[in-house]
């Protein structure tokens, strides 16, 4: 025996095997069954048909997971070791589920964006400004029916991971980047986070201190002496009156 805690082991009517803890935490495992052999080969004549035996899974949950393991592949290989791609990606999935708009954003299509976006760049960015850069490149029309669309680099033909949107979808996604990009200039970017407003910066201790520094050093030194008028007087580069007579 591998172990001894028990686990419940149903099948899915979708190609998968569910296995799930008995104890807590309730942790569930979806596995899921395919082949390569499910994937057409495009050098192959179309024309010829296939006999499909009754006892073979759906082709189509097959290819879905063929799918999911190359995506998973492209993301170790590109963004995993991209810098902050990784974290600028769980902000913005966090925004897709909060955020009625970006809802219909397709994870994987959501992912492809924050690494064209970040893998663009001349120089390495922060996490903040790798934000404002994939909200730019939404809000400049990128995801809309006449923009340039995204290309799926882990497919053989053409394939636009935004054909799932509609229209509608795609335009109100463009204007909630645009409202975002405003609340950023407005220093208001607790709001796209969803998170309390930071607190004001404090002052400066570097003016504290040399405020204080000044002070100590005149009570040192102590009271200043008042100089007399002669004093001034030579001090401004004039002479004392000569007496009469002389």
């Amino acid at each position: 025996m591998v172990t001894e805690d028990k686990y419940e082991v149903s099948s899915d009517p979708e190609a998968n095997i569910i296995i799930s803890s008995c104890a807590e935490p309730r942790i569930r495992v979806t596995v899921s069954v395919t082949s390569s052999l499910m994937r057409e080969d495009p050098s192959m004549d179309r024309g010829m048909e296939v006999p499909d035996p009754g006892d073979v899974l759906n082709p189509e949950k097959c290819l879905q997971s063929l799918a999911a393991l190359r995506h998973a592949k492209w993301f170790q290989a590109r963004a995993s070791g991209l810098q902050p791609c990784v974290i600028v990606i769980r902000v913005f999935r966090d925004l897709c589920q909060r955020v009625a708009p970006w809802g219909a954003l397709p994870a994987w299509a959501m992912e492809l964006l924050v690494e064209k976006a970040v893998s663009s760049a001349k120089g390495p960015l922060s996490p903040g400004d790798a934000v404002r850069r994939v909200l730019e490149c939404v809000a400049s029309g990128m995801l809309l029916t006449d923009g340039p669309g995204l290309q799926d680099p882990c497919e053989r033909d053409q394939t636009d991971v935004l054909r799932p949107m509609t229209p509608q979808e795609r335009e109100d996604i463009t204007a909630s980047a645009q409202h975002a990009l405003r609340m950023l200039a407005f220093r208001q970017i607790h709001k796209i986070l969803g998170m309390d407003p930071l607190p004001p910066p404090r002052s400066r201790p570097g003016l504290r201190f040399r405020k204080r520094a000044r002070e100590a050093d005149e009570a040192e030194e102590g009271p200043r002496k008042q100089a007399s008028p002669a004093e001034k007087g030579l001090v401004s580069g004039l002479a004392p009156p000569a007496p009469n007579g002389t």
